[in-house]
Formats: C-alpha cells, structure tokens, sequence
C-alpha cells in the first residue's frame, strides 16, 4: 500500500513490501537513521464496498532497521523497517487492524486454493502413474502372449514337419 514517511523536513513516498498491525517494511531512496521518529501515513485502499474502512491513516514510528537492499542505475535503496508507536486516533489503528485481518483472510484463501490445485495436479499425476502401470502391464501381457504364440506356432510347425515325413515314409 502507499506510505508517505515524514523525517524532519523529508518527505518519501514509497509502497509496503510487508505490513502488520505493528509495522511495515519499506524500500526507499534514502538511508534513514536507526531509532529516528518519523511520522507516517498510509494510504488503505478501498477493499469493501464500505469505504469508511480505506482511506488515510496517520502514526508516529520508529525507524528499526535500514539496510542497503539494492543499487538501480547509481541509485541505492534502503530496505527500511518500521514500528508504529503511536496512531494519531484509536480509529486509525482499528482501521489499520481491519485491513490486515482482510489480507490475512486473502492469503488464507490462497493458500487454501493453491493447495487444492495441488491436491488436484498430484491426483491427475498419481492416476498417470497407475495408467502407465497398467499400460506397462498389458504390453508385457502382449509380449507374453506374442511369445507364447511363437512357441504354438513352433510346435504346430513341428508337428506339420512330423506328419510330413510320416506321410512320406508310409
């Protein structure tokens, strides 16, 4: 989601990578000092038809990690950890607590769905597997039966050579 973080007398405007009702986790242009307090707002977007749950919500923070995450073209961004402290009214933070307990709900579908597509995948592989067995199965039974009727024949082609020479010897 949209987070505008307020140090002194900057102003970074960046996205969530990772939030929680105690925090969130950035990744922005400047370094930021460990324990600085900043002020920020976050921006919920509209995720129910009840639009009063999305909207601005404003906190104090504190800064608790910053790291170099990367460098783009000469630019270096900051993996930046945040902890809220303090929202500006109890309403932010419900609002706040709502929306994460939204996401959660998101992701617990997601894993849910994802799971039974790969219930599905792994019951169409296990019965692709069988199918083969079954099908490796009857090419040996073939195999078997071609061989068995090679001998028949064999024998039977013997046996005409047998009563051939019986006939010539009568």
């Amino acid at each position: 989601m949209s987070i505008k973080i307020v140090y002194r007398d900057i102003e970074i405007n960046s996205e969530t990578e990772n939030i929680s009702r105690l925090g969130a986790y950035v990744e922005i242009d400047k370094e930021l000092p460990l324990g600085s307090g900043v002020n920020i707002i976050l921006e919920i977007p509209a995720y129910k038809e009840d639009l009063s749950l999305s909207g601005k919500i404003k906190c104090k923070a504190t800064i608790f990690r910053s790291h170099l995450a990367r460098e783009l073209n000469y630019k270096k961004y900051y993996g930046t950890g945040i902890f809220f402290t303090d929202f500006y009214k109890p309403a932010y933070k419900n609002k706040l607590s709502d929306y994460i307990d939204f996401l959660i709900l998101q992701e617990e579908q997601g894993i849910k769905e994802d799971l039974k597509h790969w219930k599905k995948k792994r019951t169409v592989a296990k019965n692709m597997i069988e199918a083969q067995k079954i099908k490796i199965k009857q090419d040996d039974y073939q195999t078997e039966s071609i061989d068995l009727l090679k001998q028949v024949l064999a024998r039977l082609e013997e046996i005409r050579r047998l009563l051939k020479s019986q006939k010539k010897t009568k």
